[in-house]
């Protein structure tokens, strides 16, 4: 039986959350630069993700993405990719490393994070995302010593989490790192309205009328607002 004819309107939301962080062994990094990576190269990379660009912004500390599944940044030793939909982030792990190696100088990892929240519909995502133990068995054949947990009851809601037991002190991200995620549920349907087409011309109107646009003043905004409900910043 087709399982996604039975969810043709379904759009799983749960965002998959990969963060890299590299380094060189001998701690020389001046000229080492995750932005030396060529666009055309990343449209390569996340053809195995299942998704694409569709606008870039970029400042002197990051280069930012909007993507048809979401979002992507990249600064000078740290990649971000956010995910949803049935993408196979995980896909672009291994390359991502080669990439880094040939093209940008680094030639550690030295941290990793991979981390969601439980699918609404795992039966839908196509491998590895199938399970979070088929997650982990990915990551593991990649890196040596990581470290999987899961965040609440795994019989509800629950986050998953993947990284790497890292050493403290010296060889640990110096960097100040603050990640935060917002997950809403059972949303009114009234103010929802205002991330679809019907209730906004384009991404600019529904970013004024939320008043996301008052979260952060002084930010660069990329709006894009797609078919679902959905809009990116």
């Amino acid at each position: 039986m087709d399982v996604q004819s039975n969810y043709t309107d379904f759009f799983e939301g749960t965002e998959k959350l990969l963060e890299v962080w590299f380094s060189r062994r001998d701690g020389k990094e001046e000229n080492c630069d995750l932005r030396k990576i060529p666009r055309a190269t990343w449209e390569s990379l996340l053809k195995l993700v299942k998704c694409e660009i569709i606008s870039y912004k970029k400042n002197e500390h990051l280069d930012s993405y909007v993507l048809s599944e979401s979002s992507m940044f990249v600064s000078k030793r740290c990649f971000i990719l956010k995910t949803c939909g049935s993408t196979t982030l995980l896909n672009a792990v291994k390359p991502l490393l080669f990439l880094v190696q040939e093209l940008t100088g680094f030639d550690a990892v030295l941290d990793i994070f991979y981390s969601r929240k439980n699918f609404v519909k795992p039966e839908l995502q196509d491998k590895p995302h199938t399970s979070f133990e088929d997650e982990v068995e990915v990551l593991d054949e990649l890196f040596g010593d990581g470290a999987a947990y899961c965040m609440g009851r795994i019989n509800r809601d629950c986050w998953y989490l993947y990284t790497l037991n890292a050493p403290t002190g010296y060889g640990a991200i110096q960097v100040p790192d603050q990640t935060l995620e917002v997950i809403m549920q059972d949303l009114n349907q009234d103010v929802m309205q205002i991330f679809t087409q019907e209730g906004s011309k384009n991404g600019r109107e529904a970013t004024v009328k939320s008043g996301i646009d008052k979260l952060y003043p002084n930010a660069i905004l990329d709006e894009f607002l797609f078919f679902s409900l959905r809009l990116l910043c």
